[in-house]
This record gives C-alpha cells, structure tokens and sequence, in this order.
C-alpha cells in the first residue's frame, strides 16, 4: 500500500456564488488568473482571480448572454491564458478574448445538431482539440485553421488528453485509446486495446505513462514505448475519471487514483526494477466519485461525490470533508497555487483555501 504519515491539511471556506443550474464545466487559467464556470443553461461567467487565488464578488467580468440557454459541457484556457474556450450542446466551438477590453468572442466554428462535450487545449500551443462524433479536430486558435482531423473510427472520442509536452493526443473510445503523433497526424495511431471501451485516458506529468479507465471495470496502465500494458481488474463498476500527482513517491513513483463508483483506489508502483502495482482503497462517500485530482506539486488528493461531499485525502489517512453544498457536488479543479474550486450540482461555486500545507501521500 502506498505509505502513509501523520500531517493532515484544513481547508476554509474563501469565496462562494451560486449559479441557477447545474454547474457542468469549471476550469482555472494556467497562469491563476481567472476561473470560469459554466452551466446546464447555457451560463458562463469568469471572475479575475489573481496568482494568489483571491476572489471577490466586484470581480465578475463576464457572463455569456442568457439567451444562449443551451448546455456547455466543455470549457478550457489556452495555455497562454490569453484565450477561452466553450462548447456544448449548441453544436459550437466558441473562443473569447481575455485579454481584450470587455472581452469579445473572437472564434467560432460550427457542427449544427452535433453536442460537443470535449475539448483540450495543448499545453504548450493554443492548439485546442475536440471532439465532433467520431472525429476529433485539431484547431490552430490563433491563426484560425484546422490542422488535423483525426477520424477513431470505432465510436465517437469519450475523453481527449495531451502528452505533457504536446508530442502526442490520446483519444479514448470503443476499443481503448488510440495515441496520435504531433509529429505526423496523418500516420496510423498507436492502439491501447481495453476489451470494452475506454471512457477516461490521464498522462503521467512527466509523460512517463498513460492510463486508461474502462466501462469493463478494468484500469490499464502502459509505460510509454514499453509494452505490454498493466491490467488492474477487480472494480464494482466502470472506472469513470483519473489522476496522476505531479509529486513522485519515495519509489520514484507517481500515484495514479481512478475512481470507481462509490470509492477511490490509489496506485502506486513499486520500487523493484519491473515492479508491478500496488493499491489502497480510499471509502468515505456514499455516492458515485465523479471527480479526482491531485494538488498540484503535492500528494494531497481531492474528490467530489453525487452524495455532495467533497473530500480531502491528506497524509495522514484523515479525511476531512468540506461542506455547504445543497445537493452533489458535480466538479473540481485545483488553483495553481492550491486553492480548490468546488462546483455543485444545485449551482454552487466555492473556493477553499488551505490553512497550512500539507505533502499528502508518500
């Protein structure tokens, strides 16, 4: 089992704003200036953070026009910051400026009747990748051109993740993850085969692995350019999202949570040259886990539950739980600096500050 300590980190409330509808996408900007958070109906607002997290109610600076009153399910900054990015149910892929006086959408591109609930930005370019179908596009966002269309052929792409360096797009669907090279788009991708389909693909930080969670209730691990792939069996369920931590272990190691209906399991691989796998089952929830993710440059582990709790995993093996949500939780995602955006289900937006540091696992 991954080892464990004695320290333990608290979390406060900093800043809070309530939504009318589901929160369906939330996302921080690379540099930690701003956070956006989008809605079933169509909302999008964007507040001015600051690198230290800071939030106030006089920093709201933006809000997509009511009217829209359609879905956005996918939402991003490009990795400059200067850029972002929705799409949804309205069948549109639409770009506003950041750091243009109140903030015009400058891009659009359009699939009439066709959801878009994926996208991602490279994390180097302002590259956006997203998925239409059974198609995933690659968009050059500053010059306005398509650079690629990457056809999965066997179902539409569930889930799209970039190598750390942009050298490579893994795109997961019916009968694993297909791997595209930057180096050339137009060559045949390398195949992870799972037996059902893969739903969620996650690159270590350093690029080192890529994993895969399955609608077959499987985890496969495959350390780039060394065959053949880890499979993990055993879950209750489908294994439904993924996160690697930026902070190797004393084995040299970086953890890997998958979440799996109700619970969690971290991973971490052993020390011995060839070393398989080994797990601990985190359980505190009493609702499906759908959302994980590691405090940047720590071990500390957070999730988000339908059963509205939101869970810190810190070193010592005590959760603590942060609580003000009315209903589930439906998203997190993690400030640079460490602060936690929450996003609820009943439209809640809270942002918690941690009150010491905490090192998590390890």
């Amino acid at each position: 089992m991954p080892g464990v300590g004695q320290s333990a980190e608290s979390f406060r409330l900093l800043w809070q704003h309530r939504l009318s509808d589901y929160v369906s996408a939330l996302a921080w900007s690379a540099d930690g200036q701003w956070l956006a958070a989008a809605s079933a109906q169509g909302e999008l607002v964007v507040v001015q953070a600051g690198t230290d997290g800071f939030l106030s109610e006089e920093n709201w600076i933006f809000t997509l026009p009511s009217a829209q009153a359609e879905a956005i399910s996918g939402i991003g900054f490009s990795a400059d910051s200067r850029m972002l990015a929705a799409a949804g149910q309205a069948g549109t892929v639409t770009l506003w400026a950041m750091d243009a006086p109140d903030f015009p959408q400058i891009r659009q591109r359009s699939y009439p009747g066709i959801w878009i609930d994926r996208l991602a930005w490279h994390p180097l370019k302002n590259q956006l990748a997203y998925s239409v179908g059974k198609d995933c596009y690659l968009w050059d966002a500053a010059a306005d051109r398509l650079v690629a269309q990457l056809n999965f052929q066997a179902s539409s792409g569930l889930h799209l993740a970039w190598h750390p360096q942009g050298e490579r797009l893994a795109v997961s669907g019916h009968g694993g993850v297909k791997v595209w090279s930057a180096a050339d788009w137009a060559a045949e991708p390398t195949l992870i085969q799972v037996p059902g389909a893969s739903l969620y693909a996650a690159w270590s930080a350093e690029g080192r692995y890529l994993a895969s969670g399955n609608l077959d209730r499987t985890l496969t691990v495959v350390e780039w350019g060394s065959p053949p792939p880890w499979f993990m069996q055993g879950f209750p369920g489908k294994v439904r999202c993924l996160s690697w931590s930026d902070s190797p272990t004393k084995s040299g190691s970086p953890l890997l949570a998958a979440a799996c209906a109700e619970g969690i399991t971290v991973w971490e691989r052993t020390a011995q040259p060839g070393g398989g796998w080994r797990s601990q089952v985190l359980q505190q929830h009493r609702g499906t886990v759908n959302a994980i993710a590691f405090q940047p440059r720590t071990q500390l582990l957070a999730s988000a539950g339908l059963d509205g709790l939101v869970c810190l995993w810190p070193q010592g093996g005590h959760v603590q739980t942060l609580k003000g949500l009315t209903a589930g939780s439906s998203g997190l995602s993690w400030h640079p600096s460490g602060q936690l955006a929450v996003a609820g289900s009943a439209g809640e937006l809270m942002v918690w500050t941690r009150n010491r540091r905490g090192v998590g696992f390890g």
